[in-house]
């Protein structure tokens, strides 16, 4: 197991762990972040040492390409700041995580749209494949939770969320959806969301506006 270094870095410069290690420091030129430094020298800034603020990991900056006239699986989060990636042995059982994505939603009537929250090739949970009613350029959201439950090569994760979005006839619709998932939390761990069409058509469209990742325990 991975040991992790608790520490601050402010008047002193830090080294790199040894192989596999982890420090966690406060970086006064960095507003006094929480940072993460990896063996490589890698650092990932976690969040504001200021306990009152929330952990905040990753806010989308830029729109993400608009996903239409395709059937492939396509990641539907835009670039930003921060970080979607858990390095190796990481996690601690009860980490929990709070995320928020919306955008802009076009479909006609009875087209079938997937989402998938995963990480890497593994599938934490789905929507399934949801009939849509007419939504033409309105906003849609979705919200999720996730709480490491075990730990190791062969640990679980429960997942729930849900995604709703604004139909033409002006009412919302929404579909809430939950799972419990086997996660390697030995290994790196990247967090992304596709979005799957059921068919091709210029129609359909989809895009996120923003996305914002945060740690709540």
């Amino acid at each position: 197991m991975a040991n992790i270094q608790i520490g601050t870095a402010a008047g002193t410069t830090l080294g790199n762990p040894p192989s596999g290690d982890f420090y966690i420091f406060i970086d006064s030129d960095n507003a006094n972040a929480y940072t993460l430094r990896d063996s490589a020298g890698t650092d990932t800034i976690l969040g504001s040492a200021n306990p009152a603020t929330l952990y905040g990991l990753y806010s989308q900056t830029v729109q993400s390409a608009t996903i239409t006239n395709t059937v492939t699986e396509t990641s539907v989060i835009g670039s930003g700041v921060g970080s979607l990636t858990v390095p190796a042995d990481f996690f601690t059982v009860g980490d929990s995580y709070h995320g928020k994505v919306g955008g802009v939603i076009s479909a006609q009537n009875g087209d079938d749209i997937t989402i998938r929250i995963k990480t890497g090739a593994t599938v934490l949970a789905s929507t399934g494949a949801i009939s849509l009613s007419p939504v033409t350029a309105l906003g849609w959201e979705l919200e999720l939770d996730f709480t490491i439950a075990t730990i190791g090569a062969t640990g679980t994760i429960c997942t729930n969320g849900n995604f709703a979005y604004n139909r033409d006839t002006g009412s919302l619709e929404g579909f809430v959806f939950q799972d419990v998932q086997a996660i390697d939390t030995t290994a790196s761990n990247t967090l992304d969301i596709t979005v799957e069409w059921g068919q091709a058509k210029t129609q359909d469209q989809i895009y996120s506006a923003n996305f914002v990742l945060y740690k709540t325990y």
